[in-house]
């Protein structure tokens, strides 16, 4: 129960077990909680997964991939994702990550967002920024800790494994193309195991209907869906 709730205190267990027919003073509660402290068993602090649980609505996080020509030139692709609904908020490319580039992106980002909001990043020095002056809640992830940034290392490999690896690359231009359609369909038409097999943004599934579908990427995918039948 304690575990559960970090900030109750002895006498809100105390009323919490009353409700369960469960009456112990609040003595007898120190002295419990007291003894699974020595043995490490209660709680101090929330943990990450708690945290992110907790905060589920307000969680975003940010990150940049590389994406390599044939030409040998870079390109970095940037990219804001929302824990909740794994949407693809934004994406950005460019040659030269520097904070600048960062900062023009996180100006048109919270003019999508009016609530202060929580912003997962890993530490390198383009992210470095003042986010509170965007109403941002900075959340920078520990040295050799990826999988405080988990979902949006997922995103990433996802984009490449579905997307990216499969084209050979020669400007910025095509990857603009190749990215604009795959995140089109990865909010609106791909099935997420996480989402219970919805979409980030939601579709409505139909019973009725022929089965066809439409490519996407050229055929790379094909995206499945019952076509409204018209009767005249």
């Amino acid at each position: 129960m304690k575990n559960n709730n970090l900030g109750w205190g002895f006498k809100r267990i105390q009323g919490e077990l009353a409700k369960l027919v469960i009456y112990l003073d609040t003595k007898t509660i120190w002295n419990i909680l007291k003894s699974y402290r020595n043995k490490g068993k209660v709680t101090t602090s929330l943990t990450w997964k708690k945290f992110l649980q907790t905060h589920i609505d307000t969680i975003y996080a940010m990150d940049f991939f590389t994406v390599d020509t044939i030409l040998n030139k870079r390109f970095y692709v940037y990219f804001i994702i929302h824990h909740k609904t794994r949407e693809i908020m934004q994406f950005a490319i460019c040659q030269n990550p520097v904070k600048e580039f960062v900062r023009q992106q996180l100006i048109i980002f919270k003019e999508q967002i009016d609530d202060t909001i929580y912003m997962i990043h890993d530490r390198t020095g383009e992210f470095q920024q003042k986010y509170i002056d965007y109403g941002i809640k900075a959340i920078k992830t520990s040295v050799k800790a990826p999988d405080m940034n988990a979902i949006a290392e997922r995103v990433i490999r996802t984009i490449r494994q579905e997307a990216l690896d499969n084209f050979i690359i020669v400007s910025q231009n095509q990857l603009q193309r190749i990215l604009s359609e795959y995140i089109l369909f990865y909010n609106t038409r791909r099935p997420h195991q996480s989402l219970e097999q919805d979409s980030p943004l939601g579709y409505q599934s139909r019973s009725s209907g022929t089965i066809q579908s439409r490519p996407v990427l050229g055929g790379l995918i094909h995206d499945y869906f019952r076509a409204v039948e018209v009767r005249m």
